[in-house]
Order: structure tokens, then sequence, then C-alpha cells
């Protein structure tokens, strides 16, 4: 009943000062809510970085952690991956770094040495960066290898040399010997 008064209230005045009254709003009760089941969010799973050439955080995340797994594989396994590789710029790239791998032979190392110092040259700058510290270390070790044949070639020089002093001092010792058992016949028939 105070709802209808209310309005009537409301309509005499607006009566009384000539503006057209209102219509009164009518409220539907509202529908109760329909109950949805709430499924658990799954955090998505996140999606592994691909290789490419390229610089982005992803991606050199991708060739950090590939340069990372090529550091644990046995020949083996670097030959098996060697063979699956695409021919694309992105393999070629992984290529050069299963050949920079430390137990490759000196030959192949030296060869994919020199081709991914060309290849820094032409990749995003911070894919070259990453690199350059394969690049880096690989060189050293090649500096280290090469010192290390060139000294055992000079050891070898030199027991060669060391075993020919060796043969002319036995050899020499010889001849004294029998210069010295010469003499003691000589002295001993010269002076008997």
């Amino acid at each position: 009943m105070k709802f209808w008064t209310l309005i009537c209230g409301s309509l005499v005045l607006a009566g009384c000062q000539g503006i057209p009254a209102p219509l009164p709003v009518l409220s539907k009760p509202k529908p109760e809510p329909e109950k949805v089941v709430e499924v658990p969010l799954r955090i998505p799973e996140p999606v592994a970085p691909q290789l490419a050439i390229a610089d982005d955080t992803g991606t050199l995340s991708a060739w950090q952690n590939f340069r990372a797994e090529l550091l644990q594989m046995n020949g083996s396994q670097r030959d098996a991956l060697s063979k699956t590789l695409p021919n694309t710029a992105v393999g070629a790239l992984q290529q050069l770094l299963l050949k920079l791998h430390p137990e490759t032979t000196y030959a192949v190392r030296f060869k994919a040495q020199m081709q991914l110092g060309e290849q820094l040259t032409k990749l995003p700058a911070g894919l070259a960066a990453l690199l350059r510290w394969d690049h880096a270390y690989n060189q050293k070790l090649l500096e280290s290898e090469s010192a290390v044949k060139a000294l055992g070639r000079l050891n070898g020089q030199q027991q060669d040399n060391l075993d020919k002093l060796q043969k002319q001092n036995a050899d020499l010792l010889k001849k004294i010997d029998a210069l010295t058992q010469i003499e003691a016949k000589l002295n001993s028939a010269g002076g008997g």
C-alpha cells in the first residue's frame, strides 16, 4: 500500500507543476543465477622456443639450450642428430655447432671454425654475440691443440737427436775401449 501511496503522491505533485508524471517503474524479480560449474583453470604449458635465425629472447634461449644439449651428447647421439637436421639456414648453423664439439677431430673443427667465422658477420647481432663465445672457445682450443702437436713434434725430433747422440756415444765408447786395448797391448809388448 505504501507503494501506491507514493505513486499517487508523485502524480499529484507532477500534476500541480504541469509536468507529465513519470510512469512508475515496475521491477520484475531477478531470476536465480544458473549454477555454473567452474572448471579449474589449467596453466598453459610453456611452448618451447624454436630455433631460428633471430635474436629475440625466446630464440636466443632456444640456441642456448641447444648448445647445452650438444655438450651432453656422445658421438653417436651427435651423428644421429646430424642426419636429421633440415637443409635450412637453421639446420646449417646447427651442423656447424655440432662440428665444433670438443670431441670432434681437429680438422673438422678447424673447417667449422672458419665457416662459423663467416656466418657471424651475417647473423643478427644477438645471435652472433651468443655464438661468438663458441667461436672464441673453439679458437683457443684449436690453438692449444696445435701447440701441443707442435711440442709433440719437437719432442719427437729431440728424442730422435738424443737417440742418435746416444748411439754415437756408444760407438765412440767402443772405439775408445778398442784404442785403450790397443794401447795396452802396445805398452805391454814394448815394455816387456
